[in-house]
């Protein structure tokens, strides 16, 4: 077993054999050697720069190898790391830019000419751009190609910044009840906790090779990046455009021999339906576990039957705020239940609470309660939002996760759903809010209301808005082309439909009951059809 880390760091402390063993896997090779040479010449260039210990460093590419360095480099010099999915439309990454006042942003081509000449945070002293790039400043900020800001540099670094386990180490911005995303601050005691307890866990070392599926601004990112580096496995960076190709993904399995697989049920299930994973694809995998959403068991037993019988499965659990805080090893019988596996138990360095709606305990099984975390997996909260009610939690190193649990008679925890409007798709967290806000940018609408209609792999965003005297009704089209300069594609709506009033409460606040419930009166004709 590994010993768990202390901080967050690229490990320079293996034997010399390991320096020829691979780092990452695919399309762009690198031995630990390669890598570590050149997350050393980014931290001496970035040293130069005059960063310090809890700034910030933004990155924001398409997914790639070069995206990691800039990762392990910004943890290398103290500095924090704020990663934007490549998929980010322009409003969206720059709010996040604007708001976690980065000192350097990583980049390339593509993202360079997405940003314009909209100005950027004044804190930002440069922007390292992957690929070429014929703008010498973006938005008032010098522009430094990749190649040049390595260049030269020292290819080992005699002395890095002391850190310890309270330094921040990322700020992973999730969707934010007030329409803007909100920053999620992680410490190095956070990252390390979860590192160790995986190290622990999972038997895992240098001749294992981890797929890394997730967005490294997903808090599944974290597994694969840093687990696999700290026990000297290789990473397969699974690239944006092969992320939902099932085809790819299962020939990457095979290739590259993965024997461990992270990611969200619904890609799982995908494979499976698909037919496109085999037992021959399939036959290097050790582990496969997943998280973000409920696995319906039917699809999860159709996993199981397509994996050698040594492979474990396991099912984590946890929100962005605490990392993973509980994992359940799924067991013969669990496939043969009726209703979800469990979240199980809790991770090392973590605490779980369950209590009724007064804050008393809730022990009795089958009795549903609020889950509450505790321990250090709790992250210090979020950036620059003091006023935010989770603050006092965050502080006392508790978390109110918002999700309705249950014990089973085996002392194992069950989710239940959510307490709000929070809600998981595709293993993202969504918060509804913030897609209302974005339609209600839309010039023609007055009001906006969206409910997840649906569960499990049918669940779909649904839309329900009203229109501005006079204004012409927007198509579904036209609409999901709208929301995208605020939003990710997972957020778009699926549904839309125009009412003639959005149903309230007695607070005067939208009536998402009677939404959900189909008594809300859509426009009438010749308007136009109700649904898109």
């Amino acid at each position: 077993m590994e010993t768990p880390p202390a901080v967050i760091r690229l490990r320079r402390d293996f034997p010399l054999e390991q320096a020829e063993r691979p780092a990452f896997v695919g399309a762009e090779p690198l031995t630990y050697r390669e890598l570590t040479t050149r997350v050393d010449a980014l931290s001496v260039r970035l040293l130069d720069l005059g960063v310090r210990p809890g700034d910030r460093t933004a990155v924001w590419m398409d997914k790639q190898p070069r995206y990691a360095e800039a990762i392990l480099a910004t943890l290398d010099v103290g500095c924090a790391y704020v990663p934007l999915d490549g998929g980010q439309p322009r409003q969206r990454a720059q709010t996040i830019l604007a708001d976690a006042e980065p000192v350097v942003l990583f980049t390339d081509a593509r993202h360079v000419a997405l940003l314009g000449d909209e100005p950027l945070p004044s804190s930002l002293g440069l922007v390292v751009v992957d690929g070429e790039t014929p703008v010498k400043a973006v938005g008032g900020v010098p522009v430094r190609p990749w190649r040049e800001f390595t260049e030269a540099a020292a290819h080992r670094i005699a002395l890095l910044p002391a850190l310890g386990p309270t330094d921040l180490a990322a700020i992973l911005y999730t969707s934010g009840s007030t329409g803007a995303p909100k920053g999620v601050r992680l410490s190095h005691r956070n990252l390390a906790n979860f590192v160790g307890w995986a190290c622990s866990e999972l038997d895992v070392g240098p001749r294992d090779v981890f797929a890394n599926h997730a967005s490294f601004n997903f808090d599944l990112s974290t597994f694969d990046l840093f687990t696999a580096l700290t026990v000297g496995a290789a990473v397969w960076i699974v690239g944006d455009s092969t992320a939902r190709d099932v085809a790819a993904l299962a020939a990457g399995i095979r290739e590259h021999g993965v024997t461990v697989w992270y990611s969200v049920p619904s890609i799982l299930s995908l494979l499976t339906a698909s037919g496109a994973l085999t037992f021959a694809d399939a036959r290097s995998l050790r582990y496969v576990l997943f998280a973000g959403e409920v696995f319906p068991i039917p699809r999860l037993r159709a996993l199981a039957e397509l994996l050698p019988q040594e492979t474990a499965l396991y099912n984590l659990y946890g929100p962005t705020e605490t990392n993973v805080c509980a994992f359940h090893r799924v067991r013969p019988e669990d496939l043969e239940r009726r209703t979800p596996v469990p979240i199980g138990g809790p991770v090392t360095g973590a605490g779980l609470r369950v209590v009724d709606n007064h804050g008393a305990l809730v022990s009795e099984p089958g009795v549903i309660g609020h889950l509450v975390v505790e321990g250090v997996c709790v992250t210090p909260g979020y950036w620059r939002r003091t006023a935010d009610p989770a603050t006092a939690f965050h502080c006392a190193g508790r978390h109110p996760t918002g999700d309705l649990v249950s014990y089973e008679e085996d002392g194992r925890l069950v989710y239940r759903g959510r307490e709000d409007r929070m809600v998981k798709l595709s293993g993202y967290r969504i918060e509804l809010g913030e897609i209302e806000a974005a339609a209600q940018h839309h010039p023609d609408i007055a009001d906006a209301a969206v409910l997840l209609a649906g569960e499990g792999p049918q669940a779909r965003l649904a839309l329900y808005y009203t229109l501005r005297p006079g204004a012409p009704k927007p198509s579904l089209v036209q609409l999901k082309q709208h929301c995208a300069r605020w939003l990710p594609i997972y957020m778009l709506p699926h549904t839309a439909t125009c009412l003639d009033q959005l149903p309230r409460n007695a607070n005067g606040k939208a009536d998402y009951r009677r939404l959900a419930n189909g008594t809300a009166r859509p426009i009438a004709a010749p308007t136009g059809a109700a649904r898109q």
